[in-house]
Protein backbone atom coordinates (compact mmCIF):
# COMPACT_ATOMS: atom_id res chain seq x y z
CA UNK A 1 0.00 0.00 0.00
CA UNK A 2 2.79 2.40 0.15
CA UNK A 3 4.50 1.73 -2.65
CA UNK A 4 1.42 2.55 -4.24
CA UNK A 5 0.47 5.69 -2.55
CA UNK A 6 4.49 6.41 -3.06
CA UNK A 7 4.18 5.91 -6.48
CA UNK A 8 0.89 7.60 -7.43
CA UNK A 9 2.07 10.98 -5.11
CA UNK A 10 5.53 11.03 -7.26
CA UNK A 11 3.47 10.30 -10.63
CA UNK A 12 1.25 13.41 -9.63
CA UNK A 13 4.29 15.87 -8.73
CA UNK A 14 6.17 14.82 -11.95
CA UNK A 15 2.84 15.75 -14.34
CA UNK A 16 2.48 18.78 -12.01
CA UNK A 17 5.85 20.25 -12.43
CA UNK A 18 6.34 19.27 -15.86
CA UNK A 19 3.63 21.08 -16.72
CA UNK A 20 4.27 24.27 -15.32
CA UNK A 21 7.77 24.43 -16.81
CA UNK A 22 6.54 24.01 -20.04
CA UNK A 23 4.18 27.09 -19.66
CA UNK A 24 7.14 29.26 -17.76
CA UNK A 25 9.23 28.38 -20.56
CA UNK A 26 6.59 29.22 -23.68
CA UNK A 27 6.19 32.84 -21.83
CA UNK A 28 9.47 33.41 -21.64
CA UNK A 29 10.10 32.62 -24.99
CA UNK A 30 7.86 34.58 -26.74
CA UNK A 31 9.00 37.87 -24.65
CA UNK A 32 12.21 36.99 -25.36
CA UNK A 33 11.51 36.81 -29.46
CA UNK A 34 9.05 40.12 -29.33
CA UNK A 35 11.52 42.59 -28.44
CA UNK A 36 15.28 42.70 -28.93
CA UNK A 37 18.06 45.13 -29.28
CA UNK A 38 19.20 44.84 -32.99
CA UNK A 39 22.98 45.30 -34.11
CA UNK A 40 24.26 47.27 -37.07
CA UNK A 41 27.36 47.55 -38.63
CA UNK A 42 28.36 51.25 -39.09
CA UNK A 43 27.01 51.25 -42.88
CA UNK A 44 23.69 50.10 -41.60
CA UNK A 45 23.35 52.12 -39.05
CA UNK A 46 23.75 55.19 -41.40
CA UNK A 47 21.23 54.34 -43.27
CA UNK A 48 18.28 53.31 -41.00
CA UNK A 49 19.15 55.94 -38.72
CA UNK A 50 17.62 58.78 -40.28
CA UNK A 51 14.11 57.16 -39.05
CA UNK A 52 14.50 57.29 -35.89
CA UNK A 53 16.48 59.22 -32.82
CA UNK A 54 20.13 58.95 -32.70
CA UNK A 55 21.60 58.15 -29.36
CA UNK A 56 25.01 59.28 -28.02
CA UNK A 57 25.68 57.73 -24.86
CA UNK A 58 28.98 58.65 -24.16
CA UNK A 59 30.63 61.27 -21.61
CA UNK A 60 30.30 65.27 -22.27
CA UNK A 61 34.02 65.26 -22.86
CA UNK A 62 34.15 62.20 -25.45
CA UNK A 63 31.16 64.24 -27.29
CA UNK A 64 33.04 67.17 -27.08
CA UNK A 65 35.89 65.02 -29.10
CA UNK A 66 32.92 64.65 -32.22
CA UNK A 67 30.02 63.07 -32.88
CA UNK A 68 27.78 61.45 -35.45
CA UNK A 69 25.85 64.57 -37.02
CA UNK A 70 22.55 64.95 -35.71
CA UNK A 71 23.10 62.92 -32.68
CA UNK A 72 21.67 63.55 -29.26
CA UNK A 73 23.54 63.19 -26.35
CA UNK A 74 22.90 61.85 -23.25
CA UNK A 75 25.52 60.23 -20.69
CA UNK A 76 25.01 56.09 -19.73
CA UNK A 77 26.99 57.50 -16.14
CA UNK A 78 24.76 60.73 -15.75
CA UNK A 79 23.16 59.67 -12.59
CA UNK A 80 19.48 61.40 -14.82
CA UNK A 81 20.34 59.08 -17.78
CA UNK A 82 16.51 56.93 -16.97
CA UNK A 83 15.30 59.91 -16.48
CA UNK A 84 16.08 61.87 -19.96
CA UNK A 85 16.04 58.33 -21.77
CA UNK A 86 12.16 57.87 -20.54
CA UNK A 87 11.22 61.66 -22.11
CA UNK A 88 11.69 59.95 -25.30
CA UNK A 89 8.74 58.21 -27.14
CA UNK A 90 8.99 54.70 -26.80
CA UNK A 91 7.16 53.38 -29.90
CA UNK A 92 9.84 55.25 -32.06
CA UNK A 93 13.36 54.27 -33.06
CA UNK A 94 16.11 54.77 -30.88
CA UNK A 95 19.60 54.21 -32.35
CA UNK A 96 22.37 54.10 -29.65
CA UNK A 97 26.13 54.35 -29.78
CA UNK A 98 29.33 54.86 -27.73
CA UNK A 99 32.71 54.83 -27.79
CA UNK A 100 33.64 51.04 -29.11
CA UNK A 101 30.13 49.57 -28.38
CA UNK A 102 30.16 48.14 -24.59
CA UNK A 103 28.57 50.78 -22.83
CA UNK A 104 25.68 51.29 -25.81
CA UNK A 105 24.99 47.80 -25.45
CA UNK A 106 23.92 47.88 -21.66
CA UNK A 107 22.27 51.14 -22.36
CA UNK A 108 20.01 49.31 -25.34
CA UNK A 109 19.24 47.02 -22.93
CA UNK A 110 18.15 49.23 -20.89
CA UNK A 111 15.66 50.40 -23.09
CA UNK A 112 14.28 47.19 -23.84
CA UNK A 113 13.61 46.76 -19.83
CA UNK A 114 12.03 50.35 -19.89
CA UNK A 115 9.68 49.92 -22.41
CA UNK A 116 11.13 50.75 -25.59
CA UNK A 117 10.69 48.39 -28.17
CA UNK A 118 12.72 49.74 -31.45
CA UNK A 119 16.39 49.81 -30.65
CA UNK A 120 19.45 49.74 -32.34
CA UNK A 121 22.78 49.29 -31.45
CA UNK A 122 26.13 50.57 -33.49
CA UNK A 123 28.37 47.59 -33.11
CA UNK A 124 31.67 49.01 -32.57
CA UNK A 125 30.69 52.50 -31.59
CA UNK A 126 32.06 55.65 -32.76
CA UNK A 127 35.87 54.00 -33.75
CA UNK A 128 33.88 51.50 -35.72
CA UNK A 129 32.03 54.41 -37.81
CA UNK A 130 34.94 56.56 -37.64
CA UNK A 131 37.55 54.11 -39.11
CA UNK A 132 34.70 53.44 -41.94
CA UNK A 133 35.11 57.04 -43.31
CA UNK A 134 31.70 58.15 -42.07
CA UNK A 135 30.99 61.96 -41.17
CA UNK A 136 31.89 63.34 -37.46
CA UNK A 137 30.40 66.70 -36.25
CA UNK A 138 32.51 68.57 -33.98
CA UNK A 139 29.58 70.76 -32.77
Amino acid sequence: MKKILFLLTASVLAFTSCESKKEVNTESTEEASTVAVVNLNPTEFQQKSANGIVLDVRTPDEVAQGKIPGAMAIDYYGSDFLTKVNELPKDKEIYLYCAVGARSQEAANLLIQQGFSKVYHLSGGIQAWSQSGLPISQN
